[in-house]
């Protein structure tokens, strides 16, 4: 008798020293890994309030109509995820106003679209659809930052005219379809290519090939009008040749 219960005490014994007693089950917890914030798609959104926005897009263009209820800058950033593509616009704002930019989308990716402003403002970030372009010659009028009516160019060359000069002026910028810049033949400046403060009244622009263009207008206040044409270079015409007698022929 006093053998099993010596043997029935070392049996526990070693139980408790190997740690066999059954413990009480405790439930893992699992930590949540926070998700980003999935990107968002167009139209969009924006206020003062709410002055970014994180999209994914297609390559195309968008376009940004904004309104800002008073005197103001706003600064508009635009850029890819992958830090490919940047783009930013400062517009000095003297009232009330309505305007309009276009930005490239040069490839599938996501975009950050940032907006300040030091008032209140309200924007939206939509498709650029230009449907059809008005044809030279064309007489186009504005007032301030905006984009406007989409261009049908032939190719060719043709005279961009402006009614305001130098710090008077706003700054011109053409662009292809997909808002890429349509350069110089020396691909130095972006056309028509006024200064600053130039005070020329046309430039010469050379259209490559025949297509829809987009001409964005960035004024040095909004609103301020402006106006500008876009006119064919003349074809010079050829007049008669010289004269020729009868019975004679042309000298070498």
């Amino acid at each position: 008798m006093k053998r099993i219960l010596l043997i029935a005490l070392l049996l526990a014994a070693v139980m408790l020293v190997c740690g066999c007693t059954q413990q009480s089950a405790v439930p893992e917890t699992t930590l949540a890994t926070p998700t980003p914030a999935p990107a968002g798609s167009l139209p969009a959104e924006l206020s003062a309030s709410s002055p970014n926005a994180t999209l994914s897009l297609d390559t195309g263009v968008i376009l940004l109509s904004f309104h800002a209820e008073g005197k103001q800058t706003m600064t508009v950033n635009f850029a890819s995820a992958s830090n490919e593509y940047a783009a930013s616009n400062e517009i000095p704002i003297t009232g009330p106003y309505d305007g309009t930019l276009v930005f490239e989308v040069p490839q599938k990716d996501e975009y950050l679209l940032n907006i300040t402003g030091t008032g209140a403002w309200t924007a939206t970030a939509s498709k650029y659809v230009p449907g059809e372009g008005q044809k030279a010659p064309l007489n186009l009028t504005g007032n301030g930052t905006e984009v406007a009516p989409p261009l049908y160019l032939e190719k060719g060359q043709y005279i961009f005219e402006r009614q305001q000069t130098g710090i008077s002026s706003p700054m011109y910028f053409l662009s292809y379809a997909n808002a890429s810049p349509l350069m110089d033949a020396n691909n130095t400046y972006v056309q028509p290519g006024f200064g600053e403060i130039s005070t020329e009244t046309f430039r010469i622009v050379t259209v490559p090939e025949s297509d829809t263009y987009i001409l964005s207008v960035i004024a040095r206040e909004s609103p301020t009008a402006w106006a500008a044409s876009i006119l064919p270079v003349p074809t010079p015409e050829l007049g008669p040749g010289p004269e020729i007698p009868a019975n004679e022929t042309p000298s070498a």
